[in-house]
Formats: structure tokens, sequence, C-alpha cells
């Protein structure tokens, strides 16, 4: 999983990176901004992998792994080219995370304007939608003039047909995300990449005093059509209006998780619990973007290796074999199933199967989160 750090420059994203993967990449507020994206894997702690590990006592133990690219402010120079490098690299993510500047600072208030988390929001979205809008509305063009040569194939129909009906929802402000596509229309069009339609997940990133209930930030209404601007009580009724609009919001303090993640695991809890915080910002955001992804974790367990695999929510048997190698899909006959609730319930394989907790699955099987599965294969 490939996941975008997005968002205005100084609004915390290498901060934020820096906390996710123990980096040091510079994040001075008077530093130049960077041009490149800082890139690093960072592996999904998994209590369930370490548990079974202490089980079966394999050679390897394998926990799943995300990578974060953190990508220089975006959508915020009219200049910037949407062909560049750094666009096709963001169009090419699973998922962004947008940062949202949530604290004041009194050098980039006047250098960027107060904060206003919702307004940033607004802006980029409109940013996605117009890029987006453009995209389609060229190929669009380019598909006319193929018609005019000549070439009118029903494949470039259906393109043509999905392409007019995104345009239409593009044109009412609206992100491609809230756009309900058939299977086969979304992989017509998968190869747009489009940046709205890609899920995205809302950081606002707050100060260490913000996470307690006593902020002042302000935000935007558009009631009616009218702007006015109200002070929040704390960041929470923000994230409670995001989550109206269907966003999914955290609030994370930066600076503060990007100190604690210099400190070592113990030293790092007790400051966690001051804060009344239950988990580093890794364990946090990972879990976070396995849900904006719809993401879900089955195990491979043995003497040799116990390893964490990542699959969509709903992917059956077949696609769960592929994700470890396409031979154990191409000749796939049985899943032999059994629940993690189930071995750390009763200790070993042997008393599953003597109580019936073995399972043979079939293709058509969907796959459950937790589920440690064995292919039986042909080829």
């Amino acid at each position: 999983m490939q996941i975008g750090l997005i968002g205005y420059a100084k609004s915390g994203k290498t901060t934020i990176f820096n906390a996710l993967t123990q980096g040091e990449a510079p994040t001075d507020k008077y530093h130049s901004v960077h041009d490149q994206a800082h890139i690093a894997v960072v592996q999904v702690t998994d209590e369930r992998v370490s548990t079974l590990s202490r089980i079966y006592q394999p050679k390897k133990t394998i926990y799943a792994t995300i990578e974060y690219h953190d990508f220089p402010g975006i959508f915020g120079d009219p200049a910037d080219s949407p062909e560049s490098n750094i666009y096709a690299a963001i169009r090419n993510m699973d998922g962004y995370a947008l940062v949202l500047r949530s604290f004041s600072d009194i050098e980039l208030d006047t250098l960027c304007g107060d904060a206003d988390p919702l307004r940033e929001l607004s802006d980029i979205e409109q940013e996605m939608i117009l890029r987006d809008l453009i995209l389609a509305e060229k190929r669009l063009e380019r598909i006319e003039l193929g018609y005019k040569r000549g070439v009118k194939t029903p494949a470039v129909q259906s393109e043509e047909r999905v392409l007019h009906n995104i345009c239409e929802h593009l044109q009412q402000g609206s992100p491609l995300r809230s756009m309900q596509l058939s299977a086969e229309d979304a992989k017509l069009v998968k190869g747009f990449a489009f940046f709205s339609q890609k899920p995205m997940l809302i950081l606002l990133n707050c100060s260490e005093d913000n996470l307690n209930p006593n902020s002042a930030l302000e935000r935007r209404s558009d009631d009616n059509g009218a702007l006015e601007r109200r002070p929040f009580d704390d960041l929470s009724e923000l994230i409670t209006e995001l989550s109206g609009k269907r966003y999914q919001a955290e609030m994370i303090a930066g600076r503060f998780e990007e100190e604690l993640s210099k400190l070592d695991a113990d030293e790092a809890q007790v400051f966690l619990e001051d804060m009344g915080i239950a988990k580093s910002v890794r364990e946090r955001l990972n879990h976070l973007c396995y849900k904006m992804m719809g993401y879900i974790s089955f195990f491979t367990v043995g003497a040799d290796e116990v390893r964490a695999w990542t699959i969509q929510q709903g992917d059956n048997a077949v696609t769960a074999a592929g994700r470890i190698h396409s031979d154990l899909a191409r000749g796939f006959i049985r899943a032999e199933c059994f629940r993690y609730v189930d071995i750390i319930a009763h200790g070993s394989e042997k008393v599953l199967r003597e109580k019936g907790l073995f399972r043979l699955e079939g293709k058509d099987y969907i796959v459950h989160d937790g589920d440690i599965i064995s292919i039986r294969f042909n080829v």
C-alpha cells in the first residue's frame, strides 16, 4: 500500500512523516520546501502476528508494510504543471493523507494566513476536481477527434459515456470518490488515476495544547451559500463537522509526535499516557489507512515463516492465494482455514482439528480479517 502525505507547504507533512518513520528530514519553518518526495516503508505493528510468532517459533516473522511518500507542498502554486513528475507520482498513490495546518504560528500566520483547515480542505479538493475535469475533457476531445478519423469502437464509446458522466459529476463540484461507478465502468477509467477518486484521510496537524479541549480555531460555514467565521470550542468539533461531510479525520500533534519518535518505547509510552493518547502516531495512522482503503489482514503460519498479507475487504480465497503467489491462484484447489481467535483460545492446530474448527473452503469463500490460511494447489 502506498499512501501520499499531501497538503500545502508548511502544513507539517514532513514533521508527521518523521514521526511515522523516525526520520530526520528537515522541518524548520525557514527551510526551503523540498522538491522531491521523502519515501519510507513502515512496518504495520500487529499484535496478532507477534502472538502467532510466539506460538509457531518460525525462522522469519514478516509484518505487513505501508510505503509513505511525503510530497512537497502541492496545489498551492498556479504555475505548477499538472504533467510534472511530482503530480504523476501523486496520481500513482493508493490513497492520500491530507495534512491541514491546525495550529497558530506568528511567522506562518503572517506568511500564509491564519490556520483555517476547512478552507485549505475546500481549496485542495476543488483544485483536485479541476485537474481531473481538465484531464477528462482532454480525453473526450481526443475521442471526438478519433471519431472524425473513423475510429469508433464499442470500447471507446463505453469510455466516452463514462467520461461524460464523470465530467457532469465534477462540474457539480463533487469529488469522484463520492461517485458510484460499476465495476466495469471503474475499470474503463482506472488508468486515468483521477486525484479526487482516491480515498483521502484528513490529518489535523495541531499543537500539543490543542489535544486538550481548549482550542480557539475558527471555521467557515457555507450554509445557504454564505461564508461565516465561527470559533471552534475544540478540534473535536471540527472532526465532527468533517465526519458529517463524510471525511475520516484525526487530530495529530505532529511536533509532539516527532519528538516522541526519538525516545525509547517505554519513555514514549509515559508521555503518551500523560496526554491521554492510547497509541503512537504510527499505530494510529497505519490503522486509519487500512480502514480508509478497506483493507484487511490474513495470515500464513508455519515453522519457516509467519506472515501478514493485505487484501481488500470482500476479496475471495483465490485473490488471497494470488496475493501470496500467482501459481497458488492459477492452480487453486482448496483453502484450509481457521481463525486467529480460535488458535488463541485453544492453543494448537491439533485441538482445532479435533473440535472441527479447521475448514476447507472453495474459490468463492470470502476471506475475513484474522483468517489463517493454507492454500492447496496444483500447477
